[in-house]
């Protein structure tokens, strides 16, 4: 978890404890990134710990990943080749985790948490931009998670309509 969420660390911890699961948490400094890539050479950029990495997918069972970020343009500055090449020295890793959850082995949940970074660079105020939070993940609704199910099957019956209709090509302006 970045720093910048870290008023949600300890809430979360507390949570997953609650319900007996054992929480193996991350926290990292908000400028760990930039810092890697501007001092890192290129073996460490595409340094694969395979059995660390491996041993982690294999114990996994729930992932909870929280996207926040404090500076929203921390590797502009970062050659592009090299963030491409520590996504690409991820690829089995992430393969892996994949695997596991179509296999239904594991589940992930996917949460975030608004930063004034964030507000920001989108021209809201912290309390606008975490009530589009609130509103974009149905947190204001009794019950979110059927909510949700009643949208993601609404978007399918319409991906569903529109693929299949014969339609040859599209023309935008």
């Amino acid at each position: 978890m970045p720093e910048c969420a870290k008023p949600f660390y300890l809430p979360l911890q507390k949570a997953i404890l609650e319900v007996g699961a054992h929480p193996i948490m991350e926290y990292l400094p908000d400028d760990v990134a930039k810092h890697f890539f501007e001092h890192a050479n290129d073996d460490q950029i595409v340094y694969y710990p395979s059995h660390f990495l491996h041993g982690k997918v294999e114990q996994m069972t729930h992932v909870i990943s929280v996207i926040a970020e404090a500076d929203k343009h921390e590797l502009k500055d970062i050659d592009p080749k090299k963030l491409a090449a520590r996504i690409h020295s991820r690829k089995e890793y992430k393969e892996k985790r994949v695997k596991k959850e179509m296999d239904g082995k594991m589940t992930r949940t996917l949460g975030l948490y608004g930063t004034q970074a964030m507000a920001d660079e989108v021209g809201m105020s912290l309390e606008e931009y975490r009530n589009q939070i609130i509103k974009a993940c149905y947190l204001d609704y009794d019950d979110p998670i059927a909510e949700r199910k009643r949208t993601f099957k609404n978007t399918e019956e319409i991906k569903n309509k529109l693929n299949a209709l014969q339609i040859e090509y599209v023309h935008v302006v």
